[in-house]
């Protein structure tokens, strides 16, 4: 048997239909009643629905109490539909706390007064005082007279509802009742609202609906509480869908978080929910998804369903992809039948880096200079090198491209820098050195015996100076004398220089050496 779930949040307003646990086509018929409010689309759901799965099904109603009553009514009606529950539309507010928190906002763009049009189109004159009679009895509107009902209590705005002559009822009305005789009561009224022709009776319930006009059957028990069921329904959700969305975008900057949060839960009747589902991943490697709940106290948790758990298999909010192929992965909040999200995965099976290499292992550079290091991976036909990403764990030493991996050196001092992917990584230690400021000699001049060596021993400022290993040291003629491991050697008689350099030749000191013919005693 088809399983078909129906959910309605009058604040938006919005229909959401599934069918066995799966939302429609977007080329389904019943997607035009999508942001329809009730009257547009209550009759005619059940024959569409019937259209769509072709057999008979079993529906689960999830709505208002009032909207729950008159879905009920033309399901016990319907052949196709063989069974109706129905269930509270999960609010976290009624549609007064919700104005009370525009009202709070700061929401100052509302009309002063709503008229709401009470006709009498029956054959009995006095039908209009009686019903007024019978509310000012049952206590739920205050200041109730033959003239009509002012109510002042619903937060933002006061509703009146007035007596009309037929051909007087105002045009913008939100929504116009009718009192009558019986169903066969002639209604013309020059308005585009919907019209609710309520029937004196002896029960109450939805009997009808015949263009825009809706035929209840009601108690005279219950007028009042179907009266305040219409205005709830017709009237106020849409003023706070209106408010909400038209809420200006200056006030808006003056908002604090909390104060942002509640306008966007304003129109909402559950929990805020955003999912992002992969459109690829690979087989073995999990995804964590990215799931987000607003507000973020909420209880409501998000329930995560594939299609096919031999490609991807699912542990709460973690996708397990075990084989190649494709998979339909749904999100749903709680025990909401519809997704809030839906992807077609796409699952590869591809060779992954398992290990990676970086050289050198150490990396010394100044301030300001730029280095790449060379990556080996394992193995080296993986085909993920592209998902290379790169991080330093102190920025204020050392950045590095996320993608690129070019480290820049910023300060002198220490960090790491590491290349990682999902499942390797590899970290080299960075030490960001100070330039070369000076190079201190002991001495200008040497003068040697042939065959003679004397320690000679520079050094450079800083003392941990970037670029001690790069010096250059040079002698204008190796024949007389030269540079050796801390030693000056000399060769053979005659004079020359010997040069100490910093790479960039920035920085230069010179040694003269004079060698002279060794004496010899007989």
């Amino acid at each position: 048997m088809n399983q078909v779930v129906a959910f309605y949040n009058p604040y938006l307003p919005e229909l959401k239909v599934t069918v066995n646990g799966k939302k429609l086509s977007p080329y389904s018929s019943l997607m035009s009643f999508q942001h329809q409010r009730l009257e547009k689309w209550c009759d005619c759901l059940f024959t569409e629905l019937y259209r769509e799965v072709n057999s008979d099904y079993e529906m689960l109603c999830v709505s208002t109490e009032f909207a729950c009553e008159w879905m009920e009514e033309l399901a016990d009606s319907n052949q196709h539909c063989v069974s109706f529950i129905s269930q509270p539309l999960p609010l976290d507010a009624d549609v007064y706390q919700r104005l009370e928190k525009l009202e709070l906002l700061g929401c100052d763009e509302v009309e002063e007064s709503i008229v709401i049009p009470l006709v009498n189109v029956s054959d009995n004159s006095g039908m209009t005082d009686a019903v007024y009679d019978v509310i000012d009895e049952q206590g739920i509107f205050e200041d109730v007279s033959h003239d009509g009902i002012t109510w002042s209590d619903c937060p933002l705005v006061t509703l009146e509802i007035n007596p009309f002559d037929v051909g007087y009822a105002p045009y913008e009305a939100p929504v116009v009742i009718a009192l009558c005789g019986s169903e066969e009561d002639y209604i013309r009224l020059d308005t585009d609202a919907p019209i609710y022709a309520l029937v004196m009776d002896t029960e109450t319930r939805f009997l009808r609906r015949q263009g825009s006009k809706l035929f209840f059957s009601v108690d005279p028990d219950d007028i009042g509480k179907i009266l305040l069921e219409i205005i709830e329904e017709e009237t106020l959700c849409p003023l706070v869908s209106q408010l909400s969305y038209d809420f200006p975008e200056e006030s808006k900057e003056f908002l604090t978080e909390s104060e942002r949060e509640d306008l966007e839960l304003v129109c909402q009747a559950s929990p805020v929910c955003n999912v992002i589902l992969p459109k690829v991943c690979d087989v073995g490697r999990t995804v964590k998804l990215d799931v987000q709940i607003f507000p973020s106290d909420s209880s409501a948790k998000v329930r995560v369903v594939s299609d096919s758990t031999d490609v991807i298999d699912v542990d709460d909010e973690v996708l397990l992809p075990r084989m190649a192929g494709i998979a339909e992965v749904s999100a749903f909040i709680s025990d909401d039948p519809y997704p809030v999200a839906t992807e077609q995965v796409n699952v590869r099976k591809r060779r992954l880096i398992t290990d990676i290499t970086l050289f050198p292992s150490m990396l010394y550079m100044s301030v300001g200079d730029e280095s790449n290091l060379k990556v080996t991976i394992i193995p080296e036909d993986a085909e993920n090198l592209s998902e290379i990403r790169w991080k330093s764990d102190d920025h204020s030493v050392a950045t590095v491209g996320f993608d690129t991996g070019v480290v820049s050196a910023r300060d002198c001092g220490h960090c790491t820098i590491t290349a990682y992917t999902e499942e390797a990584s590899k970290s080299v230690s960075l030490e960001v050195q100070p330039e070369i400021e000076d190079i201190v000699c002991p001495c200008s001049f040497l003068e040697l015996g042939e065959g003679e060596q004397r320690e000679w021993k520079f050094r450079v400022i800083p003392d941990n100076a970037y670029g001690i290993d790069f010096l250059r040291i040079s002698t204008t003629d190796r024949n007389i004398a030269e540079y050796r491991g801390g030693y000056i050697i000399a060769r053979s008689t005659g004079e020359c220089k010997i040069y100490v350099r910093n790479q960039s030749g920035t920085i230069s000191r010179e040694l003269r050496v004079s060698v002279r013919k060794s004496r010899r005693f007989r």
